[in-house]
Parts: C-alpha cells; sequence; structure tokens
C-alpha cells in the first residue's frame, strides 16, 4: 500500500517528467490578498496571472498548496467531523498550464496518473463535461479508454467555474470515484437513486480539470480570453483515502498517527461512538499548526477569530473525551511527524506552536467554565424553553461557543435554539465588519489624466537615488494632493512594515514635494502637494530624501538583527508578527508569551551592538525561493514572495527575506537602543528602538533631562540618586510622623463618639455621622472594634448626594448581630446597598436628606437583623 508521501511524491514527479516545474505552496496565511481570510484553493498564488495583472514566470507549474476552508464565502468548519471527507485544513493537488498545452494534454494526463500509475480500476471512475464543451467529451471518449457510459454532460452548476461574478473563466471536466453502495448515507430511502454530485457520499469528487478561456464580462457575456489555462485540483486526502482503500479520510496515515495519540491519551477508543470528537480534533490541530507555522495567531478579530473558534471547538470536543487539562498542543509532534518532509516550514518551530496552543487551551478552558455559567443563567432566564438567538451569538461570539455546542447543551435540557435569531444576529455581525473593513489604497474609481500609456513601473531605487522619469498619468484626490505614477522610479514605496521615501518630482515647469508612495501591483504611486508651476510635460526628475532613506535602511537592518537577537536570548519559536520601520525609530512585533526581564533585554541589547560593532558586511542576493528556503533564509510576515527573492543577510548571523532598503555594513547603525518592551496583544510582544541619528537624539535627550533634573535639586548630576535617596528617606519620615498624628486624631475622636453611645435592652449602639475619607472611616471602625467590644457602631459619611455607611459589631455582640446584615438593611432604606463580613461592613446609599429621618429608627433596624 502506498504511503502518503509517496502518494504526493508520485503526483509531483509525473508532472515534472512532463516539463513542469515544482512551485511550492503558498502560506495559508495570504498576507498579499485582503480578499481573502485563508488560501482556500490551489490557484490563489496565480490568480494575478487568470487576471492578466502578472506574466507568469514558467508555463507550466505542479504543486500541493495548503488550504483552510474555515471562513468566508468557502467554509467547512462546521461540518468537520459530522462526516468522514469535509476538512479545515486541506491539501491541493494540481498541475498550471499558463497559455501552453490545454485540454487534450489535461485529460489524457489525468486519466494515465489516475488508471496506469496509481492503478485506480477504471469501471470505478467517471467524468462529468460542462453540456457545451464538445470538445472535452470527445477528448474523453476517443484518447482515453474509459467507459462510454461512464461519460455525463452537466451545466453551469457543477461544471463551469467562475473567479467571481466578472472576470476569468471557463468550463470543467471533473473526475469521479465510485466508493460502493456501502458508502451511500441515502440508501435505506426509498426510491433513493445514487448518482454523480448527488450528495450520498456513494461518488466523490477527485480531480477537477478547469480550461479557463472566457472573461465573464460586466453585462453577462463571455469574450475570449487573450491565452487559454489549465487549473487543476484533486483532493490529496480524497486520493490518499481511496488508494489505501480506507472508509474515511481519517483512516489514511495522514490522520491516524494524530487519532492514536488522542486514544492513547485520553483512554477512549476510537469507534462510531467517539468519532466525531477525535474527527474534529484530528483535523483542527491540522489546521492550527499550518496557520501559526505560516504566521497567523489567534484573536479577537478577522482570521486571528477563525483560528481562535477552531482552537476552542477542538477544545470542547477534547472535554467530551474526558480531558479536562489542555491536551492539544501534546498533538503539535505526530503532525509535524506526517507534514514536515513535505512542509518544511514546520521545521524548528514545535516548541512555538506548542507554546501558543497550549496557551489558548488554558485561556479557553477559564473561558468555557465561564460560558457555562452564562448557558445555565440563560436557561434559567428563557421562556417557553427557547433560548433566544441573541443569547446563543452571544456565547459564540464572547465564549467561543459553536452555535452546535449551544445547540446539543439546550437539548440535553429539553430546550431549543432560535437559530434565525442566532444567523441574523451573525448577519448583523458581518455588516459591522464589512463596514469596519480597512483597505490601504483604491484607485479603481479615480479620474486619471494620461500622458502615457500605463506600464509597470521599472524600481530602481536599491541602487539609485535619482534619475529622469516619464509621468505615466496623474490626478488630482479630494484633499487636493497629486497622485503620480512614473515609468520608473528611486522612491521605495510603503511594503513589508517600511515605510515609504519622501523627496521631490520636478522639471522646469512644476515641483511636487512627494510625502508618500504606494505600490499596486506593479504600478508605483507617488503622492505629494505641488510646490509650484502645474504639471505639463511628462519627463521630469525623481530625487529621494537621501539622508532620511539612510535612517530609514538604518532601523530596518536593525530589525533583522534583533530577530535573530530575540530568537537567542528567548528561544527560536520566537516569531516576527509586524514591523514598523521608520526614519526615527523601529517597533517590532514578535510572538512570545510574558514581559522580558531586564535582564533579557540587556542581553538582546548586548548581541545586537556587538554585531554593530563588529561591522559586519551586509549582502543582498538574488535567488530561487527554494534555495534560499534550503540556505535557511526566514521569510518574513507581511512579504510577499515570487520564485526570485532577494536575501538579506547579515555575514554569519542572519538570513532573512526582504524587499526593503538597507546599509552595506552594519557599523553604520552607530548605536542600537531599546526604548520600551510591552504587550502588542494576546501572545504579541512589542520592542520599540532606536539607532543612528534617533539613538544620538535620544542619547542628548536624557543627558539635557539629566541636567534638569541636577539644576532642580541643586546638586552636580553624580550625586542625583544620593540627593533622591535621601529625600526619599525624608517623605517616609514624615508620612510616619503624619500617621502617628493621624491615629492619635482618630484616639481622640473615638473618644469623643464613645461617649455617644446609647444604651438598649438587648445591645448598645453608636450611631453617628463623621466627616472622614473611606480610609479613615476603616480606621475609625478598626479602633470601636476594639474599644467597644460590647457595642454596635454605626458611621456615616456624607460626600454631596453619595451617603457611605460603616457597621462594626463588637466581639461580646456577634453571636447575635452581623455586621453585614445590619449594612445591608440600613443601605436599602437610604435607596443603595451594602454588605461584608460578620464583624465589619461598608455600603452606601443616595438621599442625603433621609438621614436624619432614618436616625430614630436605626435601633429597630438593627433589632429587625436578630
Amino acid at each position: 500500500m502506498l504511503s502518503s508521501k509517496e502518494i504526493r511524491q508520485i503526483f509531483i514527479d509525473f508532472f515534472r517528467e512532463r516539463g513542469h516545474i515544482f512551485i511550492p505552496s503558498s502560506p495559508v496565511i495570504p498576507w498579499d490578498d485582503p480578499t481573502l481570510l485563508f488560501a482556500n484553493a490551489g490557484m490563489n498564488q496565480f490568480k494575478n496571472i487568470f487576471l492578466g495583472i502578472k506574466e507568469p514566470e514558467v508555463k507550466r507549474a505542479v504543486n500541493t498548496q495548503k488550504c483552510i476552508r474555515a471562513g468566508g464565502k468557502h467554509n467547512d468548519l462546521e461540518a468537520v467531523g459530522k462526516d468522514g471527507y469535509h476538512h479545515t485544513f486541506f491539501e491541493m493537488l494540481g498541475n498550471w498550464s499558463f497559455g501552453d498545452y490545454y485540454k487534450k494534454e489535461a485529460i489524457e494526463w489525468a486519466w494515465e496518473l489516475l488508471t496506469v500509475v496509481y492503478q485506480l480500476p477504471k469501471e470505478k471512475l467517471f467524468a462529468t463535461v460542462h453540456n457545451s464543451d464538445e470538445e472535452s467529451y470527445n477528448l474523453w471518449k476517443n484518447n482515453t479508454d474509459i467507459d462510454l457510459s461512464h461519460i455525463f454532460y452537466c451545466g453551469d452548476k457543477d461544471n463551469f467555474w467562475e473567479m467571481g461574478e466578472t472576470g476569468p473563466c471557463g468550463p470543467c471536466t471533473e473526475i469521479h470515484y465510485d466508493c460502493g453502495i456501502e458508502h451511500c448515507t441515502k440508501k435505506d430511502i426509498p426510491d433513493h437513486k445514487c448518482q454523480l454530485n448527488g450528495n450520498c457520499n456513494r461518488f466523490i469528487e477527485l480531480w477537477n480539470l478547469v480550461f479557463i478561456q472566457y472573461n465573464r464580462e460586466e453585462n453577462g457575456s463571455l469574450s475570449p480570453l487573450k491565452s487559454r489555462y489549465v487549473d487543476t485540483g484533486a483532493g490529496f486526502e480524497r486520493l490518499v483515502r481511496i488508494l489505501q482503500n480506507a472508509y474515511s479520510n481519517y483512516e489514511t496515515d495522514l490522520f491516524m498517527p494524530i487519532i492514536d495519540k488522542i486514544s492513547q491519551m485520553s483512554g477512549v477508543p476510537y469507534n462510531p461512538e467517539s468519532a466525531m470528537s477525535f474527527r474534529v480534533i484530528a483535523d483542527h490541530i491540522r489546521c492550527l499548526c499550518f496557520a501559526l507555522a505560516d504566521g497567523g495567531f489567534p484573536s479577537n478579530e478577522g482570521r486571528g477569530y477563525v483560528l481562535r473558534r477552531i482552537l476552542r471547538r477542538a477544545a470542547r470536543h477534547g472535554r467530551l473525551l474526558g480531558f479536562s487539562e489542555p491536551f492539544m498542543f501534546h498533538l503539535v509532534d505526530p503532525v509535524i511527524e506526517i507534514m514536515s518532509e513535505s512542509f518544511p516550514e514546520l521545521k524548528g518551530k514545535e516548541a512555538y506552536l506548542k507554546m501558543v496552543i497550549k496557551a489558548e487551551e488554558e485561556r479557553f478552558n477559564a473561558t468555557l467554565d465561564k460560558g457555562l455559567e452564562i448557558f445555565d443563567q440563560i436557561c434559567a432566564n428563557s421562556t417557553g424553553k427557547v433560548i433566544p438567538g441573541k443569547d446563543a451569538f452571544q456565547l459564540y461570539d464572547t465564549y467561543g461557543f459553536p452555535l452546535d455546542l449551544t445547540i446539543n447543551l439546550a437539548e440535553e435540557r429539553g430546550f431549543k435554539v432560535d437559530t434565525a435569531g442566532f444567523e441574523e444576529e451573525m448577519k448583523k455581525q458581518r455588516e459591522r465588519a464589512r463596514k469596519s473593513s480597512k483597505f490601504n489604497y483604491k484607485w479603481e474609481d479615480m479620474d486619471w489624466i494620461e500622458l502615457l500609456p500605463s506600464t509597470a513601473t521599472e524600481f530602481v531605487g536599491y541602487d539609485t537615488f535619482n534619475l529622469e522619469a516619464n509621468i505615466q498619468r496623474y490626478r488630482i484626490d479630494d484633499e487636493g494632493k497629486i497622485h503620480l505614477q512614473l515609468d520608473r522610479t528611486p522612491f521605495y514605496a510603503e511594503s513589508g512594515g517600511q515605510i515609504a521615501d519622501t523627496g521631490r518630482i520636478y522639471n522646469e515647469d512644476f515641483e511636487l514635494e512627494v510625502i508618500d508612495v504606494k505600490k499596486i501591483e506593479e504600478q508605483f504611486i507617488h503622492i505629494g502637494h505641488i510646490i509650484k508651476g502645474a504639471i505639463s510635460s511628462p519627463l521630469v526628475k525623481a530625487e529621494i530624501d537621501l539622508k532620511r532613506r539612510k535612517d530609514i535602511a538604518r532601523n530596518h537592518t536593525a530589525t533583522h538583527i534583533l530577530h535573530r537577537a530575540l530568537k537567542m536570548v528567548l528561544g527560536e519559536y520566537v516569531q516576527q508578527k509586524g514591523s514598523y520601520v521608520a526614519p526615527d525609530y523601529l517597533r517590532f512585533d514578535f510572538t512570545h508569551l510574558k514581559a522580558l526581564t531586564q535582564d533579557e533585554i540587556n542581553r538582546v541589547e548586548d548581541i545586537v551592538n556587538e554585531i554593530v560593532k563588529e561591522n559586519r558586511p551586509v549582502h543582498i542576493d538574488i535567488k530561487d525561493i527554494n534555495e534560499a528556503r534550503s540556505d535557511g533564509a526566514i521569510a518574513l510576515f507581511g512579504e510577499k514572495y515570487g520564485q526570485k527573492v532577494r536575501v538579506v543577510s547579515v555575514e554569519n548571523f542572519s538570513k532573512e527575506l526582504c524587499g526593503g532598503t538597507h546599509i552595506s555594513a552594519t557599523g553604520e547603525i552607530g548605536l542600537f537602543k531599546i526604548l520600551s518592551e510591552s504587550s502588542s496583544s494576546a501572545g504579541i510582544r512589542r520592542i520599540e528602538a532606536v539607532t543612528g541619528r534617533g539613538a544620538e537624539k535620544y542619547v542628548r535627550s536624557l543627558q539635557e533631562r539629566i541636567a534638569n533634573l541636577a539644576s532642580m535639586l541643586n546638586v552636580p548630576e553624580k550625586m542625583i540618586e544620593t540627593r533622591l535617596e535621601n529625600l526619599q528617606n525624608r517623605i517616609t519620615e514624615l508620612e510616619d510622623e503624619l500617621k502617628k498624628k493621624e491615629q492619635k486624631n482618630s484616639s481622640f475622636e473615638v473618644d469623643r463618639l464613645l461617649d455617644k453611645i446609647a444604651e438598649y435592652p438587648d445591645f448598645r449602639l453608636l450611631c453617628a455621622t463623621v466627616e472622614a475619607e473611606p480610609e479613615k472611616l476603616r480606621e475609625l471602625g478598626d479602633i470601636l472594634k476594639d474599644r467597644a467590644k460590647d457595642a454596635i457602631s454605626l458611621l456615616f459619611t456624607i460626600d454631596g448626594e453619595k451617603i457611605t455607611v460603616l457597621c462594626v459589631v463588637g466581639r461580646d455582640l456577634m453571636d447575635k448581630f452581623n455586621a453585614g446584615k445590619i449594612v445591608k438593611a440600613v443601605s436599602q432604606k437610604l435607596n443603595g446597598k451594602g454588605g461584608g463580613r460578620a464583624d465589619s461592613a461598608m455600603g452606601g446609599g443616595k438621599n442625603p436628606e433621609k438621614l436624619s429621618e432614618l436616625m430614630p429608627r436605626i435601633p429597630d433596624i438593627v433589632r429587625s437583623t436578630l
């Protein structure tokens, strides 16, 4: 029996032998595509080729793409575990033709691979084609030996692929596999007939061959594309299931080591009764490992919120298997054992993955317990045995309860859930999210003034800082700023955390002060203010602020050194989660679950400054991405990578993929100084630091502050600490003297109060109004507790419209009276509330005018608490 590793490699090798270049999977976190939560299809990383925005670097490609479908349009999350083939994370095997071969080769090769190489039985394979695609039908009929009765025409729903309402599209042909009547989930339904696309689980779609040949226009019509493309996708988990003759995807070597580990840890066997929880956990831990390894992180918004939901759903199913403590982090090891050979980005991240997952599990355990309390309250307050949709949504949104969990808990108590109301709340949330979505730069609807044809902008700013260029087009926005596109530019556009260059663009007719630069696909848009004149001729000079650029470069190179230093001090699990590189300072976000100690900060700072003092060369090389990764280069958060990548190396220290600007040797940094270390969000720490001129300015500012402080204290700078220490000691002495005087005054105050104790048949009572802050009131109560052991003391203080009540019960009366009950009763009479211990309690109320009326009644109120 073939292993999953062998099945995957056979697919890749088959197409390599036919001229395809292996393209590594893009990350499941598509930082360069704001339209996607996760990479959800093999075509994601090639989308701009199909849209005609980008030229293909190869004509034929093969890959296995990591995909997550757990949010947005493609969302399989709630279905996972209920059957044997839905997943949040899965692999999509694919072969691609970018204007090269077309239908004939795609169909012939797919049939050859499945029947000759994998040796799947031909009688179990079926093909569907679009009802307009006679060409594909005839290719199946004449170029393969498929049973003719196994070829079917289908409509748009099943056999026409479209990227969106407009854009590239085309017919597809799907290959289906007959799993056998025993897999039919509807065989007991009278008159049921198993059929392709029938959703009864007998026939499963195995491979989809998409032929992109049209563009869908806004009026709905189809027009031929300039080039034709082949985009195929074969579900890897399904293919492994079939080739390993497993009942479901989960009984393959992709999942069983994880399931076995869960069974071993829980003591629960994997069987039909427990299968759903095992499947949910096994699927979700794979999804989490890949998402976290590719830069995702659990949070309260966006894709981070989806990851948090996934983890919490798995943790809840762990409870159903008997786990009461964090357990999922133990499953990281089998995931990496199964997958890291094919996806090396998992290697070396074991400790980090376990740390994040364990911390999230611990957080959820506390949240889940609180959520169950809220669920109990909801049930108690619900009428008609129905849990309102708004309450179900609160459990989902605040406490991470999936709707199916709330439904299951409700059913156990004989309740139902208003699912329609829940969906309405979900709809409102999506609308809020849509309205709050932020996009950096919109230009589709801009009115441009064209001077020359618009083309991709050539960026030459790594080595060239001023040049001649041509304006291709420009516009004026509502704020009066000029947006200007050049054919070539020395200006670096904001990207990967590094802010844009500034400078000027000018000729004899005008001068533009450039304040920002945006990159939209391959076009650079320079934004700024007209200093003089007006744009007329296209030929201009473009010149960046070089001094500012070098300040930015110092800070950018420093972030690379800082990243490596943090790994050395804290552990290799540290990952960059964001950065901001400006001329005056740098900000660096990284994964770590607790604040750095001062010793750790010092060690990081020392390592960076040692590298600076050694003046190590900074090398920049252009490499194939596979070569760069094999050389150990780290991919940075938020960067977009092509087949060729830019590798920035600090000699014998760090090596990262980066498109930013850098200095040529570390000595140019001058000095690296950490300004602060703080929390950015849960599990993310933030360091702010300065280098070069920014560090010089910081040191000068420190010197000025020290000099000012010395002047204020009237001592030499070297005596500041001694002077402050003496002052602190004197302050402490004065505070002690003041406290003693206050205590003496309080004692005098108590003597005065003791004279007001009234005698009653069953107790002695002190009831008085005093002028005192809450702390002083407590102090008076403590003294009365000792000096009036046979009395109840009730003190009132008034502050505007607020009344504070203190009650202390002397030791001799504590067997009869309770201070908490007395304060509660008195406060209620003052339209307030209160309570506390049996010997001492505080409360409060409003309406001070009521106090005079209340005073005569207090003995009766006290007596009523007996």
